[in-house]
């Protein structure tokens, strides 16, 4: 049966909407927390000093959670601040947390300020490869002293997971890849035969020069380029490059 006082179920829904019993930290508080904090309070920034992108950063480093009292957490009081100059975050930088997100944040407070096992600090954008120096490898040492450092990293990669090499492509098929490669076009009969009486290293070396010197290996790579920018002629228009 439906309670007669109206006004007091309302009342009980909204208790029940203020203050979550389930509230779970890398569900309800972390998110919100990277999303709005980071910026500033991260591994970029760190302003004042203070990170909040760990538990413990929060409550062993800055102490400004403290774990079931939610009154003496400074966080707490910062974000619900009404004033737009010292509320966090700041009111030029962007709206304030809604009251879902700081009755979620309370009751992880009221809880304890569980954190879980694997909690993690936000890695530091300055890490990643692409804002690194390169770093000339050193060569593995492998068999063969004459192979090319290309070959010999190779060569280590294969062994180190026990995989052998291919056998060296017969002289008319390796000459095919080679034209094929670099011109687009494949050898003629007597470009053929010529090599396959001469397949030495030589021979090979004389060829990637003279191929590398025909206009057909510019053409044959400024066409590549050419379709990866979408160039088009267009009949009437004139010559474009095209984004797609």
């Amino acid at each position: 049966m439906f309670p007669s006082n109206w006004l007091t179920l309302a009342l009980l829904l909204a208790l029940t909407l203020d203050a979550p019993s389930d509230v779970d930290y890398a569900r309800d508080v972390k998110p919100v927390l990277a999303a709005r904090c980071y910026a500033c309070h991260g591994a970029l920034k760190a302003e004042a000093g203070l990170r909040v992108d760990t538990v413990a950063a929060m409550t062993d480093e800055a102490g400004i959670v403290v774990p079931g009292d939610s009154a003496a957490s400074a966080i707490l009081g910062r974000v619900s601040d009404a004033d737009p100059e010292t509320r966090m975050p700041p009111g030029h930088e962007g709206a304030p947390l809604t009251g879902e997100e700081i009755a979620a944040l309370k009751a992880w407070i009221e809880a304890g300020a569980p954190a879980p096992a694997d909690d993690k600090p936000e890695a530091d954008p300055r890490e990643h490869w692409a804002f690194r120096a390169p770093v000339r490898p050193e060569v593995p040492e492998t068999p063969a002293e004459s192979l090319h450092p290309v070959d010999a990293f190779l060569t280590a990669k294969r062994a180190e997971r026990g995989l052998n090499a291919a056998r060296p492509a017969e002289p008319r098929l390796l000459l095919r890849r080679l034209y094929l490669d670099l011109i687009g076009l494949p050898p003629t009969l007597a470009e053929l035969e010529a090599f396959a009486a001469d397949p030495s290293e030589a021979a090979y070396q004389a060829t990637v020069d003279r191929l590398l010197a025909d206009e057909r290996y510019a053409q044959r790579w400024a066409r590549h380029w050419m379709d990866v920018w979408r160039y088009s002629d267009w009949w009437g228009l004139g010559a474009e490059v095209r984004n797609s």
